[in-house]
């Protein structure tokens, strides 16, 4: 990417960010080395109508690609999305 293709955050943005440079890489660098404690550390992040047990199901083989995630778990993605900040939030706009 050229230096002309980059452009500045302003610092308002910047001030309102929820993550720095270095946690993102830390992150990223989790994510990679363990990917199965990851995913589940922040699935913890979701409130869960039925709990998962397992994080990921993956096949690659030849003629079958499969992946899933959190299959039986199960989200009410409404709740998850906009109900539960009703209380905290509810009185500003989205």
């Amino acid at each position: 990417m050229s230096a002309a293709s980059l452009y500045p955050v302003r610092p308002e943005v910047l001030a309102n960010t929820l993550t720095d440079e270095a946690t993102y890489k830390a992150m990223y660098q989790q994510s990679v080395v363990n990917p199965d404690g990851f995913w589940r550390e922040q699935a913890k992040r979701l409130d869960w109508i039925k709990p998962f047990t397992t994080v990921k199901q993956t096949s690659f083989d030849d003629h079958h690609v499969d992946i899933k995630w959190f299959a039986d778990g199960t989200l009410n993605v409404s709740y998850n999305c906009l109900d539960r900040h009703l209380a905290e939030r509810g009185d500003q706009v989205a």
